[in-house]
């Protein structure tokens, strides 16, 4: 073998190792990049997640707790136990009092709780209790009591029946986000969670 071949072999050679270096190269970059992205994609859901159970578990409470008061709403069909305001941000019940030997037809001494949504600037849901009760209503409501901030939205509405001049169950739906005042699209940081129920007052007609 002439030196001129040996050395043209000896080129060959490392090229063809400059070649799969190269090569090797291209696809440790594809796979880190790959990964990369996977792991990317896992922490925008895994924070996604994380938020929305988070905004769901602090307003969840907030809907069972309305929901069990509304059904025990006391009342009848011309003094209703339970009352939506007209513009459905507002719902005032009335419970029967406590008392040993409560007074069924004595609806003054009943006890009233009244669940509130106020929008920007504050975005959260208030409990009042009355303080004075007449006959048909509170007359007097003491300190509201924040249950629930960044509330994006609260509606109470009433399905009734004409027929039967009855009310047959109060729908009740809250929309919570991570930052209400955020008035952009609901996104992986500020997602948006819509909790919805519907609780009847069954011990008596609502109106």
């Amino acid at each position: 073998m002439s030196l001129t071949n040996s050395k043209n072999s000896i080129n060959s050679q490392a090229g063809l190792i400059l070649v799969e270096l190269f090569i090797a190269i291209i696809l440790v970059s594809m796979v880190l990049l790959s990964v990369t992205a996977v792991d990317i994609v896992s922490r925008k859901f895994l924070n996604t997640t994380y938020y929305e159970s988070k905004v769901q578990n602090e307003a969840a409470p907030i809907l069972e707790m309305i929901a069990k008061d509304i059904s025990r709403g006391y009342g009848n069909a011309n003094n209703p136990g339970v009352i939506v305001s007209a513009i459905n941000d507002r719902v005032e019940i009335r419970q029967l009092d406590p008392a040993a030997a409560p007074t069924y037809d004595d609806f003054s001494d009943d006890t009233w709780v009244r669940y509130s949504y106020e929008a920007a600037p504050n975005f959260r849901i208030t409990r009042q209790y009355c303080t004075t009760a007449s006959q048909s209503a509170c007359n007097t409501w003491g300190a509201s009591e924040t249950l629930a901030n960044n509330i994006s939205g609260c509606s109470f509405t009433i399905a009734q029946v004409t027929s039967l001049n009855k009310n047959l169950w109060v729908t009740i739906a809250i929309t919570a986000r991570r930052d209400a005042a955020d008035t952009s699209p609901p996104s992986a940081v500020n997602p948006e969670v819509v909790l919805q129920t519907r609780i009847a007052a069954l011990s008596q007609s609502i109106h």
